[in-house]
């Protein structure tokens, strides 16, 4: 029997379709680094040795981030490419760029230069001046209007500059682009340049939570679309109760402004708690507002511009004693006339939780934290691999529940949906067809820990990524192991 079977042979397709134009001098870093990428999809959350195999390809790995050729900008800009590329050949008319930002701790690296500061931790005697060293990352996950994830837009990984005291009042008179918040507006700014991209056809909105209610963020998007006749909207989740302009009050409290649209009654799930499933009668008002200049960004920034935009809250009526009522304030470049676009605009809001699950996939099922590189800049590549590896991980997860009964081939290859279906029955010979969608994702998850109870609900990306290290190992034994077809 023949065992000198490629590991890697599984997972190589898509490292090739990922980063099939990482821009290299030499074709062959190119090829090597869809190796190492094939390499780590297949082992989540492995150190370098574990995902690599040997010494010998240790250290391969390791010279190849020495290049010069594999930086976070030139992996994230191949990703970008895939992404895009995705999403055009989708049958799908909005692309949502959902733009967070995330820590990541790196204390047991702390003689490592080039970190800074993303909190404080408490020391001996109760100290707390000491500044835990990491990065931050701040990213844009591109999904779909339906729900689908296709991967990053971009990512930023940074380290922070050690905060100084400073007079109250003075960041009000900073301009935006030397403040760190100015990484709001750039994401805004690369969801533009998707829009353009794609030649303005279809709907692109940025869309992120309350830190990123920031006057010049709107400020900036609306005279694009004014000045070019359209471009990437905005959909904020609210942090400010903005004056609105005329000295008729503010946007949230004043009434006349935001008439109710329409009510509506959800089921809303399980909560943390003990809290159980029930409805809740929402009343949704919307409305399109004028807000004012703030008076600090006239006084000391010059700028005079008021805005206007469409605010949308929806509000639980008399929710249950000892509930807090569902309070979502939204603020969009999108018209709302009624509850459809209500509705609409709220689903595509809920769908920022996609990123945050995405962190999540990056520390405790990729681990990055646990990254043993001792050079800042090579440390940030790998990084980068991790977040698309991420992605790709989350992005499994999703199709599950977007589209439940499509073939999971588009995800697995025939040995992985053989070995998986063959080791779910118990045995015998795998079958004609490969699983859907949702079955996989099942099988997997059991893989993975999950028990599939009764109001269990659907499995989530933790036992997933779990059940998917265990899988490329089935995989591997199957390759080597399974019945030889005939013909």
């Amino acid at each position: 029997m023949d065992l000198d079977i490629p590991s890697d042979e599984l997972s190589l397709d898509w490292a090739k379709n990922e980063f099939a134009t990482l821009k290299c001098k030499d074709v062959r870093i190119r090829k090597r680094f869809q190796r190492v990428a094939s390499d780590f999809i297949q082992h989540p959350g492995a150190s370098i040795p574990n995902s690599c195999k040997d010494w010998a390809g240790t250290k391969a790995c390791y010279r190849l981030f020495d290049s010069d050729d594999i930086k976070v900008d030139a992996i994230l800009s191949a990703h970008r490419d895939a992404v895009i590329q995705r999403f055009e050949v989708a049958d799908e008319n909005v692309m949502l760029v959902i733009q967070d930002t995330t820590s990541l701790n790196f204390r047991s690296l702390q003689c490592v230069e080039g970190f800074g500061p993303i909190g404080s931790v408490s020391g001996k005697g109760n100290r707390s001046d000491l500044k835990t060293p990491g990065l931050f990352i701040h990213g844009q996950l591109v999904v779909g209007g339906g729900g689908v994830v296709h991967g990053l837009a971009g990512a930023s990984i940074y380290a922070r500059k050690e905060k100084k005291n400073e007079p109250a009042g003075k960041r009000n008179r900073v301009a935006i682009g030397e403040k760190e918040s100015k990484r709001w507006v750039e994401g805004w700014r690369e969801a533009q340049r998707i829009w353009e991209e794609l030649g303005g056809t279809r709907t692109v909105l940025s869309v992120a939570d309350r830190e990123a209610d920031i006057y010049e963020l709107f400020a900036a998007c609306q005279q694009q679309r004014r000045e070019h006749g359209g471009g990437a909207g905005l959909l904020i989740r609210s942090q400010h109760d903005r004056v609105l302009e005329s000295g008729v009050g503010r946007m949230w409290e004043n009434k006349q402004a935001l008439p109710i649209r329409a009510t509506l009654t959800v089921e809303l799930p399980r909560g943390k708690r003990g809290i159980k499933e029930r409805q809740a009668n929402l009343a949704v008002r919307a409305g399109r507002v004028r807000l004012a200049v703030p008076a600090h960004k006239k006084k000391y920034l010059g700028l005079e511009d008021s805005l206007e935009f469409w605010a949308l809250e929806i509000k639980e009526i008399d929710p249950p004693p000892g509930v807090e009522g569902i309070c979502w304030r939204l603020v969009t470049t999108e018209p709302i006339t009624g509850e459809e676009d209500a509705r609409r605009l709220t689903g595509w809001y809920s769908l920022r939780w996609q990123i945050e699950l995405l962190h999540r996939v990056l520390k405790s099922g990729c681990r990055v934290e646990r990254r043993q590189v001792r050079d800042i800049d090579k440390l940030k590549a790998f990084i980068a691999l991790d977040l698309v590896i991420a992605g790709q991980l989350l992005a499994m997860t999703r199709q599950a529940r977007v589209t439940p009964e499509a073939s999971s081939e588009q995800w697995l290859e025939e040995a992985e949906w053989e070995a998986l279906a063959v080791h779910a029955a118990g045995g015998g010979e795998p079958p004609e067809k490969a699983p859907t969608i949702r079955e996989a994702v099942g099988m997997i998850a059991k893989l993975g820990g999950f028990l599939g109870r009764k109001g269990d609900g659907e499995p989530g990306v933790e036992v997933l990524w779990r059940g998917m290290a265990k899988l490329q190992m089935l995989a591997q034994a199957w390759l080597v192991f399974r019945p030889q077809k005939c013909g």
